[in-house]
């Protein structure tokens, strides 16, 4: 199995884009480009840096970023086993 890590920082995020558009794009990219993986898996997580109460950012020097996973398989691989996690 084999894993492509995609992420969207919300305070580089041009204006008026939301980070699903952003997000839809990196992964509609690297799908065109291997159009035999099988999708095993996604995972979506946040991360708050530095993070503070609640989760919301009260600084300037405060950045979310998203992070999409995607497990996958090559065409023809024969690790065929699901994460679990």
């Amino acid at each position: 199995m084999k894993v492509k890590i995609f992420e969207v920082a919300l305070h580089k995020l041009p204006s008026g884009k939301s980070p699903a558009t952003a997000l839809e794009e990196q992964i509609n990219e690297f799908l065109a480009q291997h159009p035999d993986l099988r999708l095993v898996a996604t995972h979506m997580s946040t991360l708050v840096s530095p993070a503070e109460p609640n989760a919301m950012p009260r600084t300037e020097e405060s950045s979310i970023i998203i992070f999409c996973t995607l497990f996958y398989t090559d065409h023809g691989t024969s690790d065929t086993t699901p994460c679990t996690h």
